[in-house]
């Protein structure tokens, strides 16, 4: 039995620098997929179901996130997939414009 894909939006593959919020401060990594519902970002381990905010660093400029860890990877390509709570609708703008093949 494999793993059941269950978003509810499609991921695009991406590399921005990016940081959520740690118990003891930022923690840092890459962007590797993003969508508007989510992102993952690989070299960061954060616990599960926390809450955190996320600042990807897009190429017009940084924008910060509220998520919550929904996955977390500890071996191979170790990172962490959150889902983004509350979107305004500048936040909702910018994820469309990058989170696209």
């Amino acid at each position: 039995m494999g793993f059941e894909e269950r978003r509810q939006f499609p991921r695009f593959p991406c590399r921005f620098p990016a940081s959520a919020e740690g118990p003891r401060g930022p923690v840092r990594g890459h962007c590797t997929d993003l969508s508007v519902g989510g992102l993952f970002i690989e070299g960061i381990t954060l616990s599960k179901d926390s809450l955190t905010t996320v600042k990807i660093e897009f190429p017009s400029g940084p924008v910060s996130f509220q998520a919550q860890v929904r996955r977390v990877i500890t071996e191979g390509n170790k990172g962490t997939g959150l889902q983004f709570m509350r979107l305004e609708p500048q936040q909702l703008v910018v994820l469309q414009r990058f989170a696209k093949s």
